[in-house]
C-alpha cells in the first residue's frame, strides 16, 4: 500500500474513533448524574466488575473453537499461532493508542467505545469465513479488551473509594483472571453439547452484551475533569520517583514473564489434546484451558500473604509449572501436563495480583488508566512473544523440542524479576 494512502487511512481512523467517542460522551452527559450515595456506589461497583469480567470472557471464548475453523478453513498449527499472536498485537495496539483516553475523557465514554467494539468483533466471528475475517475479529477483540483493561481497573480503584485499594485490586484481578477462566469452559461445552458450535455461542455473547452496555451507561462517571478526546501514541507512563520505577519495573518484568507462560500454555493445549492424545471433545479443550486462569484465581484469592510477598514462591511456580508443561508433552500424559497447567496457573495468579497491587499504589491519581496501561502493555507484549516464537521454531524443528527451547528460555525470564524483587505488601 502506497505510504500516503497507508497515512491517510490511519488519519481517517483515527478522526472517526474520536467522532465515536463524543458522540458517546454527549449521549452519558445527557443521562441523570447518579445519588452519590453508598448503595448507588456499591451497585455501580459490581455492575462495573461484572461488565470487565464478561469482556474478558469474551476474549477466550474463540480458543476451543479452532479445531472447527481449521477444519473449515483449512489451515494448521502455525495460523492459530498467529491468530493467538494477533489477538495479543490488538491488545498492545489499544494500549498505546487509546487506553489513557479514559483519564481524559472519561471512563464510561470509553468503555462504551470497547464494548461497541467488542460487539463488532463478536459479529465478525459469526461472518468468519476466511482466515482474514477470522485474524480481524480477533485483533478486533484485543483493541476492546486492551481499553477495558485500563479503564475498568482504574474505574473499579475510584468506585471503590478511599481506603478500599486492596478490595478493588482483589476484585480487579478476581473478575480478570475468572472472566479468561470462565470464557473456554462455556465455549467449549456449548461447541460439544449444542448446535452450531461456531456460531451459538457468539449469538449469546451479543445477548449478554445489551444488559453490560445499560450498565455502563448508567455507571457513576469518576473523572471529574474531563476533555475532548484526543487518540496519539503514547508513551508509556511510569511513576515519577526513581524508587517507584524501579518497583514498577519489577511488577511488569513479572507479569511480562507470566502471560509468556499464559500464551506458551494456551497456544498448546488445542494441538496438544488433538494431535498427542487425540482428544477430540471440545468440552475437555476448554476445560483444560480454563483451569490454568481458574487455578490464577484460586491461588490470588486464596494465598497466605507470606506467599504474595515471598521474593522466589510465584517464580518457582511458574519454573515448575513450565517443566511439567514440557514434561507432559514429551511423555504425551495428561496428568502431567494438567499438572503444569495448576502450578503455571497458580504462579501467574500470584504474580498479576501482586503486580497489580504495586502499580495502584504507584499511579498519579489523575493518570491512573495511564499506569494500568502500561502495566497490561508488559503483560501483553508477554503474550505475543510466545505464540510467534512457537509458530517459528515449529517450521524448523519438531514441536516438542519447539517449546523445549521456547520453555527454556521462558525460565530465565522468569527469574530475572525474582531476583531484583524486593518484598512489597499485595
Amino acid at each position: 500500500m502506497d505510504r500516503s494512502v497507508h497515512k491517510s487511512w490511519i488519519d481517517r481512523s483515527k478522526m472517526a474513533t474520536v467522532r465515536f467517542m463524543e458522540l458517546i460522551d454527549r449521549t452519558h452527559d445527557r443521562l441523570p448524574a447518579p445519588t452519590p450515595d453508598h448503595g448507588r456506589s456499591a451497585i455501580a461497583f459490581w455492575s462495573v466488575a461484572a461488565v470487565y469480567a464478561l469482556a474478558m470472557l469474551g476474549g477466550t471464548l474463540p480458543v476451543p473453537l479452532y479445531a472447527f475453523w481449521a477444519a473449515g478453513l483449512g489451515f494448521g498449527p502455525f495460523t492459530t499461532t498467529l491468530i493467538f499472536a494477533v489477538y495479543a498485537v490488538g491488545v498492545v495496539v489499544s494500549l498505546l493508542l487509546f487506553a489513557g483516553v479514559s483519564d481524559r475523557s472519561g471512563r464510561c465514554p470509553l468503555a462504551l467505545a470497547a464494548l461497541a467494539v467488542v460487539a463488532l468483533s463478536t459479529v465478525t466471528f459469526l461472518m468468519a469465513g476466511h482466515v482474514v475475517v477470522l485474524l480481524a475479529a480477533r485483533f478486533l477483540s484485543g483493541l476492546a479488551t486492551g481499553v477495558v483493561t485500563a479503564t475498568a481497573t482504574a474505574w473499579l480503584g475510584e468506585l471503590a473509594g478511599p481506603g478500599n485499594a486492596r478490595r478493588a485490586t482483589i476484585t480487579a484481578t478476581a473478575v480478570n483472571l475468572g472472566g479468561l477462566g470462565l470464557g473456554p469452559l462455556a465455549a467449549g461445552l456449548l461447541a460439544q453439547f449444542a448446535p452450531a458450535p461456531a456460531h451459538l455461542v457468539f449469538w449469546l455473547y451479543l445477548g449478554a452484551l445489551v444488559p453490560a452496555f445499560i450498565a455502563v451507561a448508567l455507571a457513576p462517571e469518576t473523572v471529574a475533569d474531563r476533555q475532548p478526546p484526543r487518540v496519539a501514541v503514547r508513551r508509556p507512563a511510569v511513576p515519577a520517583e526513581s524508587g517507584g520505577r524501579r518497583e514498577f519495573a519489577t511488577a511488569a518484568a513479572g507479569v511480562f514473564a507470566a502471560f509468556a507462560v499464559n500464551a506458551l500454555f494456551a497456544s498448546l493445549v488445542p494441538s496438544f489434546l488433538h494431535d498427542a492424545l487425540r482428544v477430540t471433545g471440545q468440552a475437555v479443550v476448554g476445560g483444560v484451558v480454563s483451569l490454568l486462569f481458574l487455578a490464577a484465581l484460586t491461588a490470588q484469592l486464596s494465598a497466605p500473604r507470606r506467599w504474595l510477598e515471598s521474593r522466589w514462591f510465584a517464580a518457582g511456580a511458574l519454573v515448575a509449572g513450565v517443566g511439567l508443561l514440557v514434561a507432559g508433552l514429551w511423555l504425551r500424559s495428561l496428568a502431567v501436563f494438567v499438572a503444569g497447567t495448576v502450578l503455571a496457573g497458580a504462579g501467574s495468579g500470584l504474580t498479576f495480583r501482586r503486580g497489580l497491587g504495586v502499580t495502584a499504589e504507584l499511579a498519579d491519581p489523575r493518570r491512573r488508566a495511564d499506569l494500568n496501561a502500561t502495566y497490561f502493555l508488559a503483560a501483553y507484549a508477554g503474550n505475543v512473544v510466545p505464540a510467534l516464537a512457537i509458530g517459528g521454531l515449529d517450521q524448523a524443528f519438531d514441536a516438542n523440542i519447539a517449546t523445549s527451547i521456547l520453555a527454556a528460555a521462558l525460565t530465565g525470564v522468569i527469574f530475572v524479576p525474582a531476583v531484583r524483587n524486593r518484598r512489597h505488601p499485595a
